[in-house]
């Protein structure tokens, strides 16, 4: 298991747009993927999920992640959130 805490530094947040990039990307693997904000807890690959955790500029929330390819995955999706979505 690997879990690590962001900050989303965007002022719109996990919005649309990015949501999907991060559900694309976390889709490409095998391992169990969670959003964690507060006591909210989404699938990672699920993009209403994500949505419905109601991530806005400046929030924390934690990407936790368990499975065979769980590195490749958390090092995948932390480039995207430290890209600022820019690039998947």
């Amino acid at each position: 298991m690997i879990e690590r805490e962001f900050i989303i530094r965007d002022d719109i947040g996990l919005h649309a747009g990015p949501a999907a990039k991060f559900t694309r990307v976390a889709s490409r693997y095998k391992s169990e993927i969670r959003v964690i904000k507060g006591n909210k807890t989404g699938n990672g690959k699920s993009l209403l999920s994500i949505l419905a955790l109601g991530i806005f500029g400046n929030t924390k929330f934690t990407v936790k992640i368990v499975g065979p390819d769980e590195v490749e995955a958390m090092y995948d999706l932390t480039r995207l959130i430290e890209t600022n979505f820019t690039e998947d």
